[in-house]
């Protein structure tokens, strides 16, 4: 959460906390508290947390269990902390520092008063409890001499603040101020970074775009790739004047939140800035909540994604070694019906080899015109056994080839299964669909049951689209999807769609027994070309069929299908209608 954000979020946290008191403190993670307070306003909960990867402060509607054992920071702001009015919160120039001033009573009902420092910085976040004195009670996070030259945080000394920038506070700076911060910088966003408390260059950049389409004024945006330095007064005041509006805008909570997807990563921002997918929220805890449950699933599933990406790495590595043995053992059919012949030759002029022979030279009668043809013996054997040993070893090799071929296909089959199980990985979204994907693997023998009682969770659900036509397409992120949405969530009469010759999703376009327009058809089939493998492919060709023609033989594997009638249609992969 970077400066811009807390601050629309400390706006938030004033509004409702402040006067309010302290009923109950739990530490659900390790850097992680919250707060249950009561105010006038009602009941509240306050999330704090200082861990380098979510480090935030927010109001929030979830629920967090707490551990058994309290830690001592726990304990430490139990004991001060609760029953404590919060007097007043404040964010020191707007950066991502946060004060909360508390007014309590020593263990001899004396008044005094505290001050939680939290620090919003990244991997340098803490969480520090100071005395009425500024000095340290102790913190979430101490810092000694050996982690920083810089500042101490250790029990019982003075609380100072992190090194301060000589930048700007967003909510007493003016717009010729601005300007002379911006005057000779090359690019804006690093521009207006470099000026603003608690504004990132990214952040930065996403204001910029948002407020050159909000005034229509090209000029608030350089084009990829210049660098014409701001150094010319009259550059720089329109986009110094928008800024300073748009902080008041925000300060005063006139923005509305939102979460933004940038490409394949999504950013929560106090503000809904235009020409990016957004959802918008009214309240930024609202907003809060939502994208750090997202980013939580998401990382829930990417670890468990991973573990599950070495156990189909390693099957699959260990099926190609099988493979190519196979392959090594199904052996030349020519050499292998050469022994035949030799048996057959070696019979055909027994009368003429002689006894305790090494090599008898004889004539294929097969070809025309015939061939002397040489054949190794065992001079220990006579011919008649000679004969029988090489038809032993046709018989003994012909077996081998059969067997080989079978398994040969077989394992090249499930190989060709698994990478498609791997693929499907990446389509994983949520926490149901990766044990869709692990009961699959389970239930194949490729990983352990897990046997342990676990949560239910609820049936994971097929991507939904909607074409230009409003005809609605639904994907299967995974084989028991495919299977689920083919045989189980699909009328007879519906359209099933699926790439040609290659693994990839189930597609059903919803057409309820009528003719699908050609427009519906072609964006079904380019999504159905992009959730395949053949996702990078320039041109892919696509198979489509009524969903009644779709079978499932008997012991198939999850989303092994076979149809019928089914026509082809060639199409670039697209992600979106």
């Amino acid at each position: 959460m970077d400066g811009l954000t807390l601050a629309a979020s400390v706006a938030e946290i004033k509004m409702a906390l402040e006067g309010g008191r302290i009923e109950k403190i739990q530490q659900p993670e390790k850097y992680e508290l919250l707060f249950s307070v009561h105010s006038r306003s009602g009941n509240h909960r306050l999330l704090i947390s200082s861990s380098s990867e979510n480090c935030r402060m927010q109001l929030t509607n979830e629920k967090r269990p707490s551990p058994i054992d309290a830690p001592n920071f726990l304990m430490l702001l139990r004991k001060h902390l609760t029953g404590a009015r919060i007097t007043s919160i404040e964010q020191p120039r707007h950066d991502r520092i946060v004060l909360i001033h508390f007014e309590g009573f020593t263990e001899l009902s004396d008044s005094t008063s505290f001050t939680l420092a939290c620090e919003i910085m990244g991997r340098h976040s803490n969480i520090i409890l100071i005395d009425k004195d500024g000095m340290i009670l102790d913190s979430i996070r101490r810092v000694s001499a050996g982690m920083s030259s810089v500042r101490l945080v250790l029990p019982r000394l003075k609380y100072e603040f992190p090194p301060m920038q000589d930048k700007l506070d967003p909510a007493e700076m003016t717009a010729e101020a601005l300007v002379n911060m911006l005057m000779g910088s090359e690019r804006y966003e690093k521009a207006l970074s470099n000026a603003i408390c608690g504004l990132s260059p990214a952040v930065a950049g996403l204001m910029i775009e948002h407020l050159k389409a909000e005034l229509n004024c090209g000029e608030l945006c350089l084009g990829e790739g210049e660098y014409d330095r701001l150094n010319e007064p009259e550059k720089c005041v329109p986009l110094a004047e928008a800024v300073v509006n748009f902080y008041d805008d925000l300060l005063a909570g006139r923005q509305k939140p939102a979460i933004v997807k940038r490409g394949e990563k999504s950013v929560l921002l106090p503000f809904t800035p235009y020409g990016y997918p957004a959802e918008s929220f009214e309240r930024i805890l609202d907003a809060a909540d939502e994208f750090y449950r997202q980013r939580a699933e998401g990382e829930s599933v990417k670890r468990r994604t991973t573990s599950l990406e070495k156990v189909l790495t390693s099957a699959i590595s260990r099926l190609e070694r099988k493979a190519d043995k196979f392959a090594f053992a199904i052996g030349d059919e020519a050499e292998i019906e050469r022994l035949r012949l030799c048996g057959e030759l070696i019979t055909a002029n027994m009368y003429a080899i002689p006894d305790r022979a090494s090599v008898a030279v004889v004539e294929n009668y097969y070809t025309d015109p015939p061939e002397r043809v040489r054949i190794e013996l065992d001079p220990m054997l006579s011919a008649s056994d000679n004969a029988q040993l090489y038809y032993k070893k046709y018989r003994k090799a012909k077996s081998a080839r059969d067997i080989a071929l079978v398994m040969h296909k077989e394992t090249l089959d499930e190989l060709e299964y698994l990478r498609g199980i791997l693929a499907s990985l990446s389509e994983c979204l949520t926490d149901s669909d990766f044990d869709e994907v692990r009961s699959e693997l389970a239930s194949g023998g490729y990983i352990r049951e897990n046997r342990r009682k676990q949560q239910k969770l609820p049936k994971a659900k097929p991507l939904s689209f909607r074409s230009s036509d409003g005809t609605e397409i639904l994907i299967g992120k995974n084989n028991i999807q495919n299977d689920r949405l083919t045989f189980k969530e699909s009328s007879a009469d519906d359209i099933w769609l699926h790439t040609k010759d290659i693994h990839g999703s189930h597609v059903i376009l919803r057409c309820a027994g009528s003719e699908p327009s050609d427009e519906a058809l072609v964006e079904a089939a380019q999504l159905a070309a992009y959730y395949s493998q053949a996702r990078n492919a320039p041109s892919v060709q696509v198979d489509y069929t009524r969903r009644r023609f779709v079978k499932k033989p008997n012991g198939a594997k999850p989303g092994m299908v076979i149809y019928t009638n089914q026509k082809t249609i060639i199409v670039s992969p697209k992600a979106s209608v």
